[in-house]
């Protein structure tokens, strides 16, 4: 399984974007531990890996919370452009 895969609902068990959002938010302000997130959306160690690269790049400002909110979105909704894994990425910067 894979984040980006949960998140577009392209596996099992999905991750409805904002459960995601929401606690990626509570970990870049310190009010939850990675530990206590992965385990909140049932978060393989590799999917953990993946969501603290983009936690980082929130938390560096290279990206806000809205913009990968909207994103994510656009993405569980597969709406073109970011109807693949790969453009959600490139346009998320991880």
């Amino acid at each position: 399984m894979g984040l980006y895969e949960r998140l577009l609902r392209l596996q099992e068990p999905r991750i409805p974007v904002h459960q995601f959002v929401a606690c990626a938010a509570e970990v870049s302000r310190g009010n939850m531990s990675s530990v206590q997130a992965r385990n909140a959306m049932n978060l393989s160690a590799a999917e953990g890996t993946e969501a603290n690269a983009l936690i980082a790049r929130v938390m560096s400002a290279a990206l806000s919370r809205v913009e990968v909110h909207d994103v994510l979105m656009l993405a569980e909704l597969r709406i073109p452009p970011f109807d693949t894994v790969a453009a959600v990425k490139t346009r998320l910067g991880v």
